[in-house]
């Protein structure tokens, strides 16, 4: 599984560090054009609208395969053994449900769009297919985690929470190193 998953993740990653960068160079060229030169790029606010919709959505997809959602798992966490198991199996089951319904129902409107955006004029279905791409890869994802639960490879909720910080931590070592 780690065969397709690890491409995955770092196409997303290498995607969303190109929009993010994007972002960047789009609204300090539109803040010059608007101030200096007095001639604002008209479709950067648009654009810039849709990025954020789809930074949002990757980066559901990243923030699921490293468990990072808010749980509710109260009950989960105090049941024993297989019971534990079964509350996970369960909620897992009615999330690939739920997300199943999303891709369908935003395919089925995605279908429906014919039309271009106000200004930029980029096509809606394009701009709006992000929602099941995402919730697709989310679905994947979470079963994939759920295999590695069952297996016992997945770690607990503690050893997940620390490689995160660590994680982080090496991040902001790597920043402070740049600096």
């Amino acid at each position: 599984m780690e065969s397709i998953t690890k491409p995955v993740l770092v196409l997303i990653r290498l995607f969303l560090g190109l929009l993010l960068i994007g972002s960047v160079f789009l609204i300090c060229a539109n803040a010059t054009g608007r101030y200096v030169f007095l001639a604002p790029i008209i479709w950067a606010e648009e654009i810039l609208g849709y990025v954020l919709v789809w930074t949002v959505y990757l980066g559901a997809v990243l923030v699921t395969w490293d468990g990072g959602h808010l749980k509710m798992d109260l009950l989960s966490r105090t049941l024993p053994g297989i019971s534990r198991t079964l509350v996970n199996g369960f909620s897992t089951i009615v999330f690939i449900l739920i997300g199943g319904l999303i891709v369908y129902q935003s395919s089925q409107a995605i279908g429906d769009l014919t039309h271009v955006s106000q200004v930029a004029e980029v096509p809606m279905n394009v701009m709006h297919s992000i929602v099941p791409v995402s919730f697709v890869l989310i679905a994947m994802f979470i079963i994939i985690r759920f295999r590695q639960y069952l297996s016992g490879s997945l770690g607990n909720d503690q050893e997940q929470m620390e490689a995160l910080r660590q994680t982080a931590s090496a991040a902001s070592t790597d920043d402070k190193d740049e600096d």
